[in-house]
């Protein structure tokens, strides 16, 4: 791959290399360095829309805790105005479904900081 030159002015033999030979290392270079970069922007875009969808999921899990809390709330409601009804007895359905909109807002709120959490972790892995 080398070629050697003919003896110089101070009797040192020199060598220069082969162009085709430079070509082909610095585009087998280029080419490996390509290669990484996309290897390197697959595996970012992996772990973003990873993250994404797991946002998304916990963000409809949110929605869907606030919509059951929100049922919850209307039916207590209703359930107060209709309490005049003497047919029941013993633990006041109004005062359960409260209890359980309560619960449903607090499952909520806890999902959003989760998720607000770990998408704050994921962006500063980035």
């Amino acid at each position: 791959m080398e070629e050697k030159q003919h003896l110089t002015g101070n009797g040192a033999q020199g060598t220069r290399a082969d162009w085709a030979t430079l070509v082909a290392h610095a585009v087998d270079d280029v080419s490996r360095i390509l290669h990484s970069e996309a290897e390197l922007f697959q595996i970012n875009l992996a772990s973003k829309l990873r993250s994404q969808i797991d946002y998304a999921a916990a963000t409809f899990a949110m929605v869907a805790a606030f919509i059951c809390a929100g049922i919850c709330v209307l039916a207590a409601v209703i359930l107060l105005l209709h309490q005049s009804f003497v047919r029941w007895q013993g633990f006041l359905w109004w005062q359960a479904l409260t209890m359980g909109a309560l619960l449903m807002l607090v499952v909520g709120i806890a999902i959003r900081r989760v998720a607000g959490r770990s998408c704050a972790l994921n962006s500063k892995d980035a």
